[in-house]
């Protein structure tokens, strides 16, 4: 898939490199497993007590606002850190960090 051009501040374009369109592509990749993992758990919470309920509601409402961030590698190019899963030193966790982290805890506890 070919990425559309890059426009710099003076409104030249220049078509994506290579490199952007694997680094893109491989993002979105990346994006579009972890959004699978957070709906798997939120499906297994989904049927539990409230609370369990609840945050099968935050995990799904993750997996959304995740995947039209970053699904598609037009827009996983733009993807900014605070909409992003990757843990940054120093820094509070993203909702979608944490979406993904819970995700995984409950994951693991059920073997899958």
């Amino acid at each position: 898939m070919s990425l559309p051009p890059i426009t710099n501040w003076h409104g030249d374009e220049r078509a994506a490199t290579a490199a952007e369109t694997a680094l893109a592509e491989g993002r979105a990749a990346r994006i579009r497993r972890e959004v699978a993992e957070i709906r798997t758990a939120a499906e297994q919470l989904a049927a539990g007590s409230p609370a369990e309920a609840e945050v099968a509601a935050f995990l799904t409402d993750q997996a959304l606002m995740l995947e039209r961030a970053g699904g598609e590698a037009r827009s996983a190019r733009h993807l900014r850190p605070e909409q992003d899963t990757i843990a940054e030193p120093g820094m509070f966790p993203t909702p979608a960090l944490r979406a993904l982290l819970i995700a995984r805890a409950v994951l693991e506890g059920t073997g899958r």
